[in-house]
């Protein structure tokens, strides 16, 4: 078996991507260098490679809750940021140069609940989808959530099926118009 070593010297270890690769130890044997190379490409002269990836904020106090959500919900398809609080979660939308397009946020937290994020996040006019995922909701919490016209609530603990499906309907880009061809006239 033999495996093809791409030589790439106009880009590996000379962009600030191979740079940073390379102090992870990423690129000091020559399949590595090739690898690193590769990505740097990509990602250099193909920004649309990740342009359309799908942006999500969860906002959990649980790590386990927060990491499994970033198994089901990340990948190629998603770039999934996580906030542990309220607060944390305003700090990093502050911060961001792209707009999320769906928070997912629990409701018990320290700091600041979830509750008062959505209000937060309406006030901002907040564009995207809002789910509330949570196993602490009282009839007046969700009439609150109601009245701030969350996206959708989901109860702890949830089915990753569930979620996955209500993810699939929420962020679902509108399809084309159909229109039915016109006729020849004779």
């Amino acid at each position: 078996m033999s495996i093809a070593v791409l030589s790439l010297p106009a880009v590996a270890g000379e962009c600030s991507c191979s740079r940073r690769l390379s102090e992870f130890g990423v690129g000091r044997d020559p399949m590595s260098h090739s690898v690193a190379g590769v990505v740097c490409v990509l990602l250099s002269q193909c920004p649309e490679f990740m342009k359309d990836r799908l942006r999500i904020l969860t906002v959990e106090d649980e790590p386990a809750v927060t990491r499994l959500l970033a198994l089901v919900l990340g990948g190629p398809a998603a770039k999934v940021t996580n906030a542990s609080d309220g607060w944390m979660a305003l700090i990093k939308i502050g911060a961001t140069a792209e707009p999320f397009d769906v928070i997912i946020t629990d409701h018990n937290m320290r700091r600041m609940n979830g509750l008062e994020l959505v209000r937060r996040l309406r006030v901002r006019k907040f564009a995207g989808k809002i789910i509330v995922l949570s196993a602490h909701l009282t009839k007046e919490n969700i009439r609150a959530y109601e009245e701030l016209n969350v996206d959708m609530m989901l109860a702890k603990p949830f089915d990753v099926e569930e979620l996955q499906l209500a993810m699939n309907l929420l962020t679902k880009k509108p399809s084309a118009k159909v229109t039915a061809p016109m006729a020849a006239r004779a």
